[in-house]
């Protein structure tokens, strides 16, 4: 079998910069919500319990869609399912700007997840696709490097923009750029991808799937309210349902040659585990500072910059680190990194310095710079090239279960230590011991994380082996 064909320099550049600037909307506007979600609570009249929803329903939304939408990325290309995720980008962002309440807000956000289902995964695919497998751990640690930015400069416009104009400018913001990579997608990068084998859909197993993860999370996130447990209890039985009725499909909607690969299922656990106990430490820390230590939303994002730079920077070093090292390693080294910066977190008190709490925000930057891009390129040198769309559908998705899972774990620690009022005077002792509670819970599931990469049997695999298969490449 010959190799795929390499690409130009030309079209390698102009994918890595639409990858790039598609990937940096969903975490601007997360991260723009981590700080302005108590002026959003104040301004909307919400309830604190209330506030980690604004992200939690993105990664709701996000998490459930990322396979379907990888799987007809295959079928249909990566380039279309991409541009369609701009497009729903630009919708939610008019819907959440002139959202009247809270609810509002929330759906708006739930359609950003949307979108971000269709980008996530095929901004992942179109680099695979364009970049050979020496140069493609660099163009993922590049790609990674600007989710990263994406984030850190949410944090600087989330804290600025909400002092100065107003928390709505920000989706505006996240429409430009939507806006602005449309244009360069259709001026510059050419062709399409359709790589998978077969052409048929699994409109069944979509839908279970979908239904199956919104009720799992939603039953978790809200089982102290009286609809969680029965939620939880649709959400198992839509699973159970799922995996029968893709047991008797010929082309299930993750194929059978990722779902059976050993060395992906380890990888897509270990993203999972590690995003649980590391995404909504940010959040927390917001919440410290502006509710604990009086700083106002401007200089609680200047604060937070600190772990987002690091990732930034760590993001480009991690791509050339695993070509030395091997991803495993280098995975194995940012979580280490993250359980001593979530150790620092459990002496969290009235009292604690500013400079302490920067000091638990760069190692968990630092680590987490180090972990993200090893553990993507980890899944997909282990993934044949026709299984590009699902596999890093896959792959997002994890990492987008994790960061559910942490803002589940905010939640439900949030509700049974402060219930639903508000964090102000006689309620810092309850707040910080939640702090703390989530933290210990972090670190247990960092730790977790390092356990599927020291897991090998003989003979599994580290690289997919897949044929080359007719397909319309990118010029």
């Amino acid at each position: 079998m010959p190799p795929p064909r390499e690409h130009t320099s030309r079209t390698k550049r102009s994918v890595q910069l639409v990858a790039g600037l598609g990937s940096m909307v969903a975490p601007f506007l997360v991260a723009s919500m981590v700080v302005a979600a108590p002026t959003i609570g104040a301004d909307l009249g919400a309830e604190v319990a209330l506030l980690p929803w604004l992200t939690a329903a993105f990664f709701l939304v996000a998490a459930s869609l990322l396979i379907p939408f990888g799987r007809v990325a295959d079928l249909k290309g990566s380039k279309k399912v991409f541009t369609a995720g701009m497009f729903v980008y630009l919708a939610s962002a008019a819907v959440c700007a002139l959202a009247p309440d809270m609810g509002s807000l929330i759906i708006g956000r739930a359609l950003t997840g949307a979108g971000a289902a269709m980008v996530f995964g095929t901004s992942i695919a179109l680099l695979g696709l364009a970049f050979p497998q020496h140069e493609r751990g660099k163009a993922i640690g590049i790609n990674v490097t600007f989710m990263f930015a994406g984030f850190t400069l949410g944090l600087v416009a989330g804290g600025f923009i909400t002092f100065y104009l107003s928390w709505r400018l920000l989706f505006l913001i996240a429409a430009a750029v939507a806006g602005a990579t449309m244009v360069l997608l259709r001026s510059q990068v050419k062709g399409e991808c359709e790589l998978a084998r077969s052409k048929d859909l699994d409109p069944g197993g979509m839908a279970l799937y979908c239904v199956s993860l919104l009720l799992l999370f939603y039953g978790i996130s809200e089982i102290t309210r009286p609809l969680g447990p029965y939620a939880l209890i649709a959400g198992v039985a839509s699973l159970v349902a799922l995996v029968a009725w893709e047991r008797r499909q010929p082309h299930p909607i993750i194929g059978r040659s990722v779902s059976r690969n050993h060395v992906f299922i380890l990888a897509v656990a270990t993203n999972i585990l590690f995003q649980a106990g590391a995404f909504a430490v940010p959040f927390l820390l917001s919440l410290h500072y502006q509710f604990i230590t009086g700083l106002d939303a401007r200089t609680a994002g200047i604060a937070l910059l600190v772990p987002q730079v690091l990732m930034t920077i760590m993001g480009t070093v991690s791509g050339r680190l695993t070509a030395r090292t091997g991803n495993r390693a280098i995975t194995a080294l940012g979580a280490v990194i993250n359980v001593a910066g979530l150790v620092v977190l459990l002496t969290l008190n009235e009292g604690t310095s500013l400079e302490t709490t920067l000091a638990a925000l760069a190692l968990i930057g630092t680590g987490t710079g180090l972990f993200a891009p090893a553990v993507v390129n980890w899944a997909l040198e282990a993934i044949a090239r026709e299984d590009y769309g699902v596999a890093s559908a896959v792959t997002e998705t994890a990492r987008l279960t994790g960061m559910t899972l942490s803002n589940v774990i905010v939640i439900l620690l949030f509700t049974f230590l402060l219930g639903g009022s508000a964090v102000g005077p006689g309620s810092e002792a309850d707040f910080l011991a939640a702090v703390r509670a989530c933290s210990l819970a972090f670190i247990a599931l960092t730790l977790l994380s390092m356990v599927p990469g020291v897991l090998k049997r003989k003979g599994w695999p580290e690289a997919g082996r897949g044929e080359k298969v007719s397909t319309r490449r990118l010029p």
